[in-house]
């Protein structure tokens, strides 16, 4: 089992929660447990990419947003179902 997540997987948490309503940067840090720091670059980063917004009590997620976030979770589904027919597979070989 992996014990860091990669990028898409902090983006898709960081999208994911905003959209369940935890807006703000204390918020999103303890529940998407991650550091203000690094938390502060992913957030700069969807902001100028057009998938969040600077709201007065944290974030917002854009139309935009929820278009990438959908597809992060089809691919975060696929991923399963992969994972599923790679250890149905090896238990065959």
């Amino acid at each position: 089992m992996r014990s860091k997540r990669d990028q898409l997987e902090i983006i898709s948490d960081i999208l994911d929660l905003v959209e369940k309503g935890h807006t703000a940067k204390s918020a999103l840090m303890k529940n998407a447990n991650l550091s203000f720091t690094i938390l502060k670059k992913y957030t700069d980063y969807l902001i100028s990419k057009g998938y969040l917004e600077e709201t007065e009590n944290g974030y917002r997620i854009t139309p935009e947003g929820d278009k990438v976030l959908e597809k992060l979770r089809r691919v975060r589904e696929l991923e399963f179902k992969l994972a599923e027919l790679i250890n149905e597979l090896s238990e065959e070989l």
